[in-house]
Parts: C-alpha cells; sequence; structure tokens
C-alpha cells in the first residue's frame, strides 16, 4: 500500500472504544479470541472478509489506561508510522451510550488531531438482533449521542457483538469503502500524525511564553 493512500483489496482499520461492546472469540471475525497486551496494541491482526485482505488493529481499551501507561504516546506513534489507515472504528455499544464512550471520541482527537475524525465510523454493537430496531430512537432520544454521530459525519453501521456475521463484515467493509472515496482515497498517515505533534508543541511553546511574560 503506498503512502498517503491505498488499493482495492487491502486497508488498514483501527478499532478503538469500549472493551465492553465487544465479545471476543474463535468466531469473532474482526478481533478473534485473544486480548491484545497494550504493548502490542499497534501491531495488525491479518484476515480477509469476502475474499479482500484486511489490516485489524485492536486499541479498544487504550484510552482508558492512557491515565497510567507512559508508553500510551509511543504506541500510538508505532501505529501511524507502520500504517496507513483508511479508518478509525468507535466501537460502542448499543442503548447504553456512556461518559467513557464520549471520552473515547475525545481522546482519539487528543491523540490523533481533529483531521482524525474525518476518517471515524461509528459501529453500534448489539446483544440481539431485536436491538437493531431501536437504533433510531436510541439517536432521536439522546442528543449528545445523535451529536456525538454528527461530528463523525453521521457515518455509522451495526454488528454483532460476537462480530461473527459475514454479511455485517460485507457491509461494514463497504461503508468504509464510501468513507475512503469521501476522503479522496487518501488515509489518515504519519505525516497527519506529525502535523499535529507540532501543533501541539507549538501550542505548549505559546502557552509557555504567556504564563513567562
Amino acid at each position: 500500500m503506498s503512502r498517503g493512500g491505498s488499493d482495492s483489496s487491502s486497508f488498514t482499520v483501527v478499532l478503538f472504544g469500549n472493551t465492553s461492546a465487544v465479545h471476543l472469540g474463535d468466531e469473532n471475525i474482526l478481533l478473534g479470541a485473544e486480548h491484545v497486551p497494550p504493548d502490542q496494541a499497534h501491531i495488525p491482526r491479518k484476515i480477509k472478509v469476502s475474499g479482500r485482505a484486511l489490516s485489524v488493529v485492536n486499541i479498544l481499551d487504550l484510552h482508558e489506561g492512557d491515565l497510567y501507561l507512559d508508553h500510551v504516546d509511543h504506541i500510538t506513534g508505532q501505529l501511524v508510522n507502520e500504517n496507513n489507515i483508511q479508518s478509525f472504528i468507535f466501537v460502542l455499544k448499543m442503548g447504553q451510550f456512556t461518559d467513557d464512550d464520549k471520552m473515547g471520541l475525545e481522546w482519539l482527537e487528543r491523540k490523533f488531531g481533529e483531521h482524525a475524525l474525518s476518517f471515524v465510523m461509528i459501529l453500534f454493537t448489539y446483544e440481539g438482533e431485536e436491538e437493531c430496531d431501536t437504533i433510531i430512537d436510541d439517536l432521536k432520544n439522546n442528543t449528545v449521542l445523535e451529536q456525538l454521530i454528527k461530528r463523525c459525519g453521521d457515518r455509522y453501521c451495526t454488528c454483532s457483538k460476537s462480530m461473527n456475521n459475514q454479511s455485517e463484515m460485507r457491509t461494514l467493509l463497504e461503508k468504509i469503502d464510501d468513507l475512503f472515496s469521501e476522503n479522496n482515497q487518501r488515509c489518515y498517515t504519519a505525516e497527519n500524525y506529525n502535523t499535529e505533534l507540532k501543533f501541539k508543541e507549538h501550542q505548549q511553546g505559546t502557552g509557555r511564553q504567556k504564563d513567562g511574560e
């Protein structure tokens, strides 16, 4: 895959959010059964969905450990240096939107910059299929969740917590393809990340200068 782009058969997605929104297991197409140690969170899992190669990076609980894990910045740096990211998939549990979930998106923006929001696809997971029918009502009844979805370009998809349905995975890939087209076939790259780091450093430097006046 070329820098700043992707080809039509292979791409990288990064899952972030709350671990309680998924069930790990042998049948989990995206994540499998293995829990990913924090120091290996940047390493993609190589899979195939409908014949297409997909690299899946699991940082689902990384934002929860950001306050006490010194190596989070190192992991996010490695992640973007080693992968061109086609989509950040924000995993939420349907019907149970929490303050921690809201903070998950704020964490992504803080770590990867506001530009990263252009690459976010929200993935609502459900326990039983009947929950899928309630998603529109959930959005209407929760203005905070509705605003969060708007920040992500009104892009969302649904799948079971087990992530074991091939049809749902195909739909997710199709929506990520649409997202890729919306972004003029550009990925989130190390260049985006380093630009954000320089901007933060400039802001911090400006703040220190003002404090010293």
